[in-house]
């Protein structure tokens, strides 16, 4: 079981500190069927969250036989779509101007069962605009660097965005340690719930 605590804290906790905190809208594992802790995650996910307004998730068996768990904080991604340009850029992708949250969701959940992912879910990852347009191939949009994901055009956005990830992930860790799993536990609702 310390194994497994040990996952626990540093790859599923610290990795959703920036959801968890509302600064990344939405995080996606992804895990093979075989591994040795899937039940003891998911069993976590469901614990700790199926019951909080501000953090949702979704696990989706895929038809190559993997489990994705979709984490999102609902907040974080209505404003997303709370964007006028990224209404404008989902439109010219082909959704309708009122697809809800959960509509996205349920879109996002289709597509991870046939193990696909749309470029412009992006957004959702808490990506800027200009880099999901620049993924997808906007020709003005040069690739600059990658760091976390692909970065085009200016760069200073993208690395802000990255570093609150970051700092997120730091304080999350710092908010784990050396604690009980019962701590943990209530340390991460008392987040999720301020």
């Amino acid at each position: 079981m310390k194994d497994y605590d040990q996952y626990r804290n540093l790859n599923l906790l610290t990795r959703l500190g920036p959801t968890l905190l509302g600064f990344k809208p939405m995080h996606v594992f992804c895990f093979n069927e075989h591994f040795p802790f899937l039940n003891e995650v998911l069993h976590d996910l469901d614990r700790l969250f199926s019951n909080q307004k501000t953090i949702r998730t979704r696990i989706v068996f895929s038809k190559n036989k993997s489990i994705k768990a979709i984490v999102y904080h609902v907040d974080a991604a209505q404003q997303v779509l709370q964007d006028p340009r990224n209404i404008k850029f989902f439109e010219k992708q082909g959704y309708p101007a009122t697809t809800s949250l959960e509509g996205y969701m349920d879109i996002l959940a289709k597509d991870l069962t046939e193990n696909q992912l749309r470029d412009e879910f992006g957004l959702f990852f808490g990506y800027p605009l200009k880099d999901v347009v620049g993924f997808i191939g906007h020709p003005a949009l040069k690739h600059t660097k990658t760091r976390g994901w692909k970065v085009y055009g200016n760069p200073k956005p993208s690395d802000e965005v990255f570093q609150r990830f970051q700092t997120a992930e730091q304080t999350m860790l710092s908010l784990i340690q050396e604690k009980t799993r019962e701590e943990i536990d209530f340390e991460v609702l008392s987040l999720v719930s301020a």
